[in-house]
């Protein structure tokens, strides 16, 4: 016999108690907790903002965000770690969330299943995302997923751009890791 779960919907999800200390987002229907960042982690979540942060400076048609809440279906609201959305999506109701995916989603990986992170890959970019970004502290490697399904491979030692998304950004990838 065979175990039946209910799937949770994005309205039923927003309505659950937040619990103090625990971020939660939902994945085809279900509610995934997110594991507490570590001191890397965050080091290079940090990094990536400032980095961004100096582009987004001269380009203001994005809004750089940090753990937002994207609402892509009924099953489906996942938080990236930082995102980069056009700002011709500002909601009108600034007290909701974001509807749709970001534009970029980053997403700097410590302790999340393969599985899960793959399905959060194909959302962002099934729901409108352009590109998304996975970044490996412990490898100090960056992969770069496009709209069309291509991925790269960025190293430490390499320039990252993505100039589809981001045209003129370009760092050493090596920047992203500094300090870790």
């Amino acid at each position: 016999m065979g175990t039946t779960t209910t799937l949770v919907t994005v309205q039923e999800f927003l309505a659950l108690p937040e619990i103090e200390g625990q971020r939660m987002e939902l994945i085809g229907g279900e509610v995934v907790t997110m594991g507490r960042g570590g001191a890397g982690h965050e080091w290079v979540k940090a990094n990536l903002i400032l980095l961004l942060a100096a582009w987004v400076k001269d380009n203001p048609a994005l809004k750089l965000l940090s753990e937002a809440t994207f609402l892509l279906d009924d099953h489906n609201s996942p938080i990236p770690d930082v995102s980069l959305l056009s700002r011709s999506r500002k909601p009108s109701d600034m007290s909701g969330w974001f509807k749709g995916a970001p534009d970029v989603a980053i997403e700097v990986v410590s302790s999340e299943k393969a599985a899960h992170l793959e399905a959060k890959i194909e959302l962002y970019l099934r729901h409108g995302g352009k590109s998304v970004w996975v970044v490996y502290p412990v490898h100090q490697v960056v992969w770069i997923y496009d709209s069309s399904g291509k991925a790269r491979k960025f190293e430490r030692d390499q320039t990252l751009e993505d100039p589809t998304v981001l045209p003129g950004f370009n760092i050493p990838v090596s920047a992203i890791f500094e300090g870790i």
